[in-house]
This record gives C-alpha cells, sequence and structure tokens, in this order.
C-alpha cells in the first residue's frame, strides 16, 4: 500500500513540476516557452536587458512555430531541451 501510495506522490510531483515552472499543461505551449527564452535571452543580455524577462510577443511567435507539432514531436524536443542542456 505505501509502495502505491509513493509511486502516486511521485507521479503528482512529476506533473506539478513542470505546471508550476511553464503555468501550462500542453507540451507545445511549455516547449514555445523554452523556445522563447532560447531565442531572447542572448540577444537581452547583449543590450543590457534581463534574459529571464521573456515578452509575450516572443512567446507568442514561438507557439506559430510549435502549432505545426504533434504533441508527441513537442514532449520529445521538450525532454531533449531538458537533459542535453550541459553546454
Amino acid at each position: 500500500m505505501r509502495i502505491i501510495l509513493g509511486l502516486i506522490l511521485l507521479a503528482v510531483i512529476a506533473i506539478a513540476i513542470p505546471v508550476i515552472y511553464y503555468g501550462e499543461t500542453d507540451p507545445c505551449r511549455m516547449l514555445a516557452v523554452d523556445m522563447a527564452h532560447d531565442a531572447y535571452g542572448p540577444l537581452a543580455e547583449l543590450v543590457g536587458n534581463d534574459p529571464d524577462e521573456v515578452p509575450p510577443a516572443m512567446v507568442s511567435s514561438m507557439r506559430l512555430v510549435t502549432s505545426q507539432m504533434t504533441a508527441r514531436e513537442c514532449v520529445d524536443k521538450l525532454w531533449e531541451n531538458w537533459t542535453d542542456d550541459q553546454e
């Protein structure tokens, strides 16, 4: 019984962390936020702005890109961003 409750708690935590970070449950919208941050962050640093404050217009433009993807493609790209970001 404890194992089942532990697994349920682990699943809830695994789902809650990305939802809290991105404020979304849709993987394509989460990917759009990541893509906007990756595109805007370096440019913002060059001109002295905060790279973490991505304008909503930038996220909207990235949503146009992710709207052409399937949910599986978005999940794969998110996983790739989360695991291969060791530069």
